[in-house]
């Protein structure tokens, strides 16, 4: 089969956008991906979908790729911030708990992270993946052609997914933050009750106790909050 000068761009175009989900979208764009799995993904997506797209003339495909890419890079981004939600969570939950100590690196963060962000991150990526999210990534680089003004409306969604990020990761953590925090300021008062005991040497137990038991009452709300997320994350794909 020959293929045209304006089918040719039109392949061209739809591996801009499938790129930009790639590179920015979660699970398919963390560090512990590999990049040959990856790679794979960008060219079979591209190449199912591009001989269904309009015809894009070779004049014109810097300008029209350019505009896939940046739909694909926000999209994918928009989403990733949504996703981040489940790891702030994590995070916050672990310093509540002063395992600040306790850090490993993490592939999906590509960097040092501590070990309850570790567990919240891959939590989030197995309800991402169970919701649909590799579906949903296909779905949003299969979409009609980006324009411009798509490109625009992205702007606002991303600011405000990416400012909520903390506040959503906050309200999830908030019950082993609120424990931790009784629970030192109950140490303080026993401290200042009885100078001769010794709290520093039973505050991270308790604190750890305390939050251990709290973690296993609220894991529900931690997994249905993570489900919540995903299928967020999945609306911004599939709105796009």
């Amino acid at each position: 089969m020959t293929l045209s000068e304006p089918q040719i761009g039109a392949l061209i175009a739809a591996l801009a956008r499938v790129g930009g989900l790639a590179a920015t979208a979660p699970v398919i764009a963390d560090p512990g991906t590999s990049l040959r799995a990856r790679l794979v993904f960008e060219l079979a997506i591209a190449a199912a979908i591009g001989v269904n797209r309009p015809p894009v003339p070779l004049s014109g495909l810097p300008a029209v790729a350019a505009v896939e890419l940046a739909v694909g890079l926000a999209t994918g981004f928009i989403a990733r911030a949504v996703v981040s939600r489940v790891a702030i969570a994590g995070q916050l939950m672990g310093l509540s708990l002063g395992l600040g100590f306790a850090a490993q690196y993490d592939p999906h963060a590509g960097e040092s992270a501590g070990v309850l962000r570790s567990l919240a991150t891959t939590l989030a990526g197995l309800a991402f993946l169970a919701a649909g999210g590799l579906s949903a990534i296909v779905r949003s680089a299969a979409a009609g052609p980006a324009d411009l003004a798509q490109l625009t409306a992205l702007g606002p969604a991303l600011v405000h997914h990416a400012t909520a990020a903390f506040g959503h990761g906050l309200a999830l953590a908030a019950p082993i933050v609120l424990a931790a925090l009784v629970g030192n300021l109950a140490l303080a008062v026993m401290n200042r009750a009885a100078p001769a005991v010794n709290v520093f040497s039973i505050a991270l137990a308790a604190v750890l106790l305390l939050g251990g038991v709290l973690l296993l009452a609220t894991a529900a709300h931690l997994v249905g909050g993570a489900i919540d997320t995903a299928r967020t994350a999945i609306d911004v794909l599939a709105g796009s």
